[in-house]
């Protein structure tokens, strides 16, 4: 059962309380802490995303039509449509020989509430580009044009690059396949349902892929230096994401997925966490993430000052004033 995980406070009062569940693995792809339920069974949504990138790189699409790491990190990503995602999204299209009407998947503004605001009162056009997911779209065009595979309904659950990228998601979570509920996405394509243990065992395997073959191996690592090199192609400039990155210069590689799912493993400590908000809010998940971890002691003292204001959310009110709080409650349970 999923247990409280934070208060927002209005006052001197608990207001809110947010429920969900944590699972952390380590050494082996075991369970070494938890919190609620770490078998909660959901959706893995935008962390699927670097897994979903593996794929292309492990078949050697990459390196035939010359991709940069920077344009792999931007594949991996829940991006934010500034302008140098969409650059490096045009780069990719334009080396494969695609366009932008290639992409099946909505138009949109931006992830983010600032430069969707901005772009409104600048009567900018919705693209398919400034679509948070069009860099896992342009990974599966990147795959289809190197296979040779039709790319006109790429999206269905049925098309070869969702089949290999569906076996591929599985080999990094240690699952069958069968075992893996298929939804659709909120862009279109194909999402994966696991437990939130296999979710972390998936980027355990992502940061420490010892137990996986050569091939995997290879690109596990290459998907990290890419998303630790090259953060704001991630996420954006200022997000808790890019900043996680960024101020631990790359010991963290992390993931945010829509509906309240992060995912984040630490290389050189051996570990990964898998956090789901049980109600889907995303605000909730930064600082959950950072209380797991900073009780797995992943900071130093310089990093959680540099990421302190992700861990306490002020409770603003319309004249801006805070009138309370929103902070991380719960203790992980060792195993």
């Amino acid at each position: 059962m999923s247990e409280v995980l934070l208060e927002v406070t209005r006052g001197s009062l608990v207001e809110n309380i947010v429920r969900g569940s944590i699972a952390v693995i380590g050494t082996d792809n075991t369970l070494i802490a938890h919190a609620g339920d770490p078998d909660y069974y959901t959706y893995m949504r935008s962390t699927a995303k670097p897994l979903q990138a593996s794929v292309a790189v492990e078949s050697g699409a990459l390196d035939f039509f010359g991709i940069s790491q920077e344009e792999l990190a931007v594949m991996c990503s829940s991006h934010m449509g500034e302008d140098y995602h969409v650059a490096a999204l045009e780069s990719i299209l334009g080396k494969i020989g695609l366009h932008e009407s290639d992409l099946t998947l909505g138009e949109a503004l931006s992830l983010s509430d600032e430069i969707y605001i901005k772009r409104i009162a600048e009567h900018i056009k919705p693209r398919k580009l400034y679509n948070n997911c069009s860099g896992k779209h342009c990974c599966m065009l990147t795959m289809c044009r190197y296979k040779g595979w039709d790319y006109s309904a790429y999206q269905k659950p049925d098309h070869p690059v969702q089949q290999l990228i569906l076996a591929t998601v599985a080999q990094y979570a240690q699952m069958d396949t069968k075992d893996i509920t298929i939804g659709v996405d909120g862009c279109g394509v194909p999402v994966f349902a696991m437990p939130l243990r296999n979710m972390a065992i998936a980027y355990h395997n992502l940061g420490v892929p010892e137990k996986l073959d050569d091939i995997k191996k290879k690109a596990a690592a290459r998907l990290v230096s890419a998303m630790t090199d090259y953060p704001h192609m991630v996420s954006g400039n200022g997000t808790f994401t890019t900043e996680l990155m960024r101020a631990t210069k790359g010991k963290v590689v992390a993931k945010l997925g829509a509906d309240g799912v992060y995912c984040a493993a630490v290389p050189k400590m051996d570990i990964a966490v898998a956090l789901k908000i049980e109600d889907g809010n995303g605000n909730m998940l930064a600082p959950a993430m950072m209380r797991a971890l900073s009780q797995l002691n992943v900071f130093t003292q310089q990093e959680a000052k540099d990421l302190a204001h992700f861990a306490v959310l002020d409770n603003i009110n319309c004249q801006n004033d805070k009138v309370g709080e929103t902070k991380a409650v719960f203790e992980l349970k060792a195993d």
